[in-house]
C-alpha cells in the first residue's frame, strides 16, 4: 500500500482520537460525525452560489433537491446531477455543501444535489425509486429550472455511484432524457460481499483494505444491514450492477477509483463489464488515495488536485 502521507496522518489522527467507528454510533451521531468530518477535511473554500432548495412536495416525488447555480451566469445552464455517498444511510446537502458550490462555480453549471431517502427509515428500494424519479422530474422540469435538458450529466460517489447507474439506466430505458455522461467515483457496484455470508475473494481489495482505512468492511456491512434488511436483495441487479440486462444503455461512463480503497476492485471490474457491453468507458485508479478522497481536499493537496482534474473532465462532458 502506497498511501499518500497526508492521508496516513489523517488515519493516525482518527485512531488517536479514540472515538467509536460509525457503525458503533447511534444513527443521529453517525450522521453528524460524517457531516463534521467532511466539513473539516473537505473542499477548503466556500464559493458564492445561488442556492435553491426544492421540497419533495415540489418535485412531486419522495426526494428533495438543492440546486446550486453560479453567480452572474445566466441560463439555461448545463447541469450535473449529484448523487451523494454515505452508504445509503448517511449524507445530506449540508455535508456536501462546499463541494456542490465548488462544482457550480468552477463548471459554471447548475448542480442538482439529490436528497434521496435514506435507510434505515427508508430501506431498499426507496433510494432506487428516487433515482428513477429524479430523471422523470428533470425531463418535465429542466427548462423551468433554467437547465438545458440537452446538457445534463450524472455524478455519483460511493453509494451515489450505484444510484447514478440506476438513474442512467432508467433514462436509457424510458428515453425521457438523453444524458451526456456518467461519472462514478469509488462506486458501490456490488452489494453481495457485504450481505450475510458474502464472499470477498472476487475483489482482492476488499480483504487487503478491510481494516485500517477510512472505510472498513464492518462499516460496509453496517450500511447494508440498514439498507438491505432482506439480504436476498443483495443479489438483485440494482445492487449488483453487472447483472443489469441493459447496461448497453449507459451513456459514456467514467469510473474513478482510489488505490487504498476496499471498493477499488469492484469499481474496476464494473468498468470492464461496461466495456464488454459496448459502453464508451474510461477507468482510472488514483494512487495513494483513500475512499472519499473527493472530501479530503482540505488536508491533502494531492486529493484537491484530483478534485480539480475531475472538474475538468466534467467540464468536457458539458462542453464548458
Amino acid at each position: 500500500m502506497t498511501m499518500h502521507p497526508d492521508l496516513s496522518r489523517l488515519l493516525e489522527r482518527n485512531r488517536a482520537s479514540g472515538g467509536p467507528p460509525l457503525q458503533d454510533m447511534d444513527l443521529a451521531d453517525a450522521r453528524q460525525a460524517m457531516r463534521d468530518m467532511f466539513l473539516a477535511n473537505g473542499y477548503p473554500l466556500r464559493h458564492a452560489a445561488r442556492v435553491e432548495h426544492i421540497s419533495s412536495a415540489s418535485t412531486g416525488a419522495h426526494f428533495d433537491a438543492t440546486i446550486y447555480r453560479p453567480e452572474h451566469v445566466e441560463g439555461p445552464l448545463p447541469a450535473i446531477v449529484y448523487f451523494h455517498g454515505g452508504g445509503f444511510v448517511l449524507g445530506d446537502a449540508e455535508t456536501y455543501d462546499a463541494h456542490s458550490r465548488a462544482l457550480a462555480h468552477l463548471l459554471e453549471a447548475a448542480v442538482v444535489f439529490v436528497g434521496y431517502r435514506l435507510a434505515p427509515e427508508h430501506p431498499f428500494p426507496a433510494a432506487i425509486e428516487d433515482a428513477h424519479a429524479v430523471i422523470e422530474w428533470l425531463s418535465r422540469s429542466a427548462c423551468e429550472l433554467g437547465i438545458d435538458p440537452a446538457l445534463i450529466a450524472l455524478m455519483g460517489e460511493s453509494a451515489g455511484g450505484n444510484l447514478a447507474v440506476n438513474a442512467a439506466l432508467h433514462a436509457g430505458r424510458t428515453g425521457v432524457l438523453k444524458l451526456r455522461a456518467a461519472t462514478l467515483i469509488y462506486p458501490v457496484a456490488d452489494a453481495r460481499p457485504f450481505a450475510s455470508g458474502g464472499q470477498t475473494d472476487r475483489y482482492p481489495s476488499l480483504s487487503r483494505y478491510a481494516q485500517g482505512t477510512n472505510l472498513e468492511h464492518a462499516e460496509m456491512q453496517w450500511f447494508m444491514v440498514n439498507y438491505l434488511p432482506n439480504s436476498a436483495d443483495a443479489q438483485r441487479p440494482e445492487n449488483v450492477l453487472e447483472l443489469h440486462p441493459d447496461l448497453a444503455l449507459m451513456p459514456p461512463t467514467r469510473i474513478i477509483t482510489a488505490e487504498c480503497d476496499p471498493l477499488r476492485d469492484m469499481g474496476l471490474q464494473f468498468a470492464n463489464t461496461l466495456m464488454e457491453a459496448g459502453v464508451t468507458t474510461r477507468a482510472e485508479c488514483l494512487p495513494g488515495m483513500l475512499h472519499s478522497f473527493m472530501c479530503h481536499g482540505g488536508i491533502s493537496g494531492r486529493a484537491l488536485r484530483h478534485f480539480f482534474r475531475i472538474v475538468e473532465m466534467l467540464a468536457g462532458d458539458l462542453n464548458r
